[in-house]
């Protein structure tokens, strides 16, 4: 045997004895599941269960979270992205079938022919369906390819859904954050008009020697720090509002709302569920889980790439030497062309693809696990938040109203010429402070709602997907019984 047919024989007889060995099952990593929440007990039912129109119950609101899931870019990019993987998996799958073409030809030439003196002129004419070269998908190759196109496609969609959760939490916490700034406004305006007025009366008792001229600089100073605060939060409330005319895919504008910060009742507790159903709710979590079956099956696919490849040509109709006689009795033609295909040299390609496909796989996996790690974090995070803020708000409420006093206390003293009016100045500062922090803090548990709302896996509605496919007749068990 001479030495090109037997590296032949030897690869043939290393690619028969790979196909018979087993191959790995799918790679997913068991989940680090917490066995509860630290903020929380356990609950049967969970805030991501309700629809993101109960939230808030608020008909501006949910009219605005309409109109971005209708126009936001963000969410059209990634549904076009669904149908781009859509038509790859359909590119990928049409592989599992024969591809026939209809071919008609006639081909008209002069040319010598046998010992004749003179050239004679030749005709022929060919009818028939034309089998392209197609690879009988003995060991499981194709389907391999197909069902990680398939799983690809199922990720997208689920990162679409992730996307459309993202989108209503963005919504609903730039919502909140307008209707602060609104809040804080009033507040600062309230303040700027009663520090006027204080510096008015300040003037007319400078004016009749009874206040120095320290007094009226102190009182003008702090209706400067009022007028500065109200420019800055309409500066930030701007800024929301472009921002979230944006997220709605308008131009930048005015957002119109006709409820204030304080209309919405806080709940007494939010249910957070269990851990465990984190892993079935969340799109990010089953986009990740998708990414990774298909990683598996794209290595299960660069395997097979070392076996031989057994393809099929072939063509059926009529042919003819001349075009008038082509459907003639007897005219009737066919061929049939199998052929073996055996890597021998490839200079590493198959190699470097399979290790390449596990580089990936194994990204893959790191991946998923990340995702599941910060998706109880940002659970945890949401319901200390809500707490924590909590807290904070029921304490600054005891602080505005112990500032509220003191300022009046200090005013009254003030008049009776037993303080200084720096006293008043010290007091007016703290109450204003404390009362925009209340607002703050009373706008960040808001959003800290609607954050464990997102982070739960809430905000999507959940429909039949377009996406709900058949699956690939691939599984590599059975693909490795095959090929033994």
């Amino acid at each position: 045997m001479n030495p090109v047919a037997r590296r032949a024989a030897l690869a043939l007889a290393a690619a028969l004895a790979l196909a018979g060995c087993e191959t790995a099952p799918p790679t997913k990593p068991a989940a680090d599941v917490p066995q509860g929440w630290r903020e929380t007990a356990i609950t049967a039912s969970s805030l991501a269960e309700r629809p993101w129109g109960e939230l808030f119950r608020a008909e501006e609101l949910d009219a605005l979270i309409r109109e971005a899931l209708a126009a936001n870019s963000d969410l059209r990019i990634a549904a076009e992205r669904v149908e781009l993987a859509r038509a790859q998996f359909g590119i990928q799958r049409s592989a599992l079938f024969p591809d026939l073409s209809g071919q008609f030809g006639v081909d008209r030439q002069r040319f010598p022919a046998g010992g004749a003196d003179e050239n004679v002129v030749s005709e022929s004419a060919l009818l028939g369906l034309a089998l392209s070269p197609w690879e009988i998908d003995l060991w499981g190759r194709v389907r391999a390819a197909t069902e990680s196109a398939r799983r690809q496609l199922l990720s997208s969609e689920e990162v679409r859904l992730a996307a459309q959760a993202s989108i209503v939490a963005q919504v609903a916490s730039l919502y909140v954050r307008l209707l602060t700034s609104d809040e804080q406004l009033l507040i600062a305006r309230e303040t700027a008009v009663t520090r006027r007025e204080s510096l008015r009366l300040i003037d007319a008792r400078f004016r009749g020697g009874v206040a120095s001229k320290l007094e009226v600089q102190d009182a003008t100073s702090l209706v400067a720090q009022a007028e500065q605060s109200i420019a800055e939060l309409e500066r930030l409330r701007t800024r929301s509002e472009n921002a979230l005319s944006v997220l709605v895919g308008r131009n930048p504008g005015a957002i119109r709302r006709e409820r204030s910060l304080r209309e919405f009742a806080l709940p007494d507790q939010l249910p957070a569920g269990v851990p465990s159903d984190l892993l079935l709710r969340r799109p990010d979590l089953r986009a990740a889980e998708q990414s990774l079956a298909a990683q598996d099956a794209s290595v299960d696919a660069a395997r097979k790439a070392f076996f031989p490849v057994i393809s099929l040509t072939g063509i059926v109709g009529f042919a003819s030497p001349a075009l008038r006689d082509l459907f003639d009795s007897g005219r009737y033609a066919w061929q049939v062309s199998p052929a073996v295909t055996i890597p021998i040299f490839n200079a590493g390609r198959l190699q470097s693809n399979l290790e390449g496909a596990q580089a990936s796989q194994r990204i893959a996996v790191e991946q998923y696990k990340q995702v599941v790690r910060v998706s109880f974090k940002e659970v945890d995070d949401a319901l200390a938040d809500y707490r924590r803020l909590g807290e904070q708000r029921t304490a600054l409420a005891v602080s505005v109203g112990a500032n509220r006093e003191r300022l009046r206390l200090s005013q009254l003293r003030y008049r009776g010429g037993v303080a200084a009016y720096f006293e008043v100045l010290d007091s007016s500062r703290q109450l204003f402070d404390s009362q925009l922090q209340h607002v703050q803090a009373l706008g960040a548990q808001y959003v800290s709602i609607v954050e464990l709302y997102r982070a739960l896996g809430g905000g999507y509605e959940p429909q039949s997907s377009p996406t709900d496919l058949p699956p690939t007749p691939y599984s590599p068990r059975r693909a490795s019984a095959a090929a033994n």
